[in-house]
């Protein structure tokens, strides 16, 4: 996948939660290095910083949403259980 390119939301969920880390710990790399760029004056596409930082925010997005309905499923089983 290119870095510059905006990943949408469908993209995203199709993932698994593995991929997903994996994919967080990329784009965490390369704000870090996007922004050694910018400060350095080798960052010709500043907007780069931007989309990665909320493709980001997408993934985190999904895993959140995917742990909530993991914990509402658990419930839901607990309380067929009593």
């Amino acid at each position: 996948r290119r870095s510059d390119i905006l990943m949408n939301i469908e993209e995203i969920r199709k993932l698994n939660d593995e991929e997903l880390v994996k994919e967080q710990e990329t784009l965490i790399r390369n704000i870090m290095e996007n922004r050694f760029k910018h400060k350095s004056m080798q960052l010709s596409d500043t907007s780069q910083i931007n989309k990665l930082r909320k493709d980001k925010a997408k993934i985190l997005t999904v895993l959140n949403e995917r742990k909530i309905l993991k914990r509402i499923e658990q419930e839901e089983k607990d309380n067929e259980n009593e």
